[in-house]
């Protein structure tokens, strides 16, 4: 997994949600912690990283930018 999201730290404020261009989060039904569900559509652009609130998300990119 590239996008790794610290349960301990996630508020549910769904900006995550909201703020990725490729739809890859949703807030679980059950505990309604955000998860990134569809992983695979993945930019890897970093705008949830930097738009949480909490710092609840980490983005490794899968490959070296040079």
């Amino acid at each position: 997994m590239q996008i790794h999201i610290r349960e301990n730290l996630c508020n549910s404020c769904g900006i995550c949600v909201n703020n990725c261009p490729c739809d890859v989060f949703r807030l679980n039904e059950k505990t309604n912690l955000a998860e990134a569900r569809y992983e695979e559509d993945c930019w890897y652009c970093g705008a949830c990283e930097i738009d949480c609130p909490t710092g609840a998300i980490e983005v490794n990119l899968p490959y070296l930018i040079c």
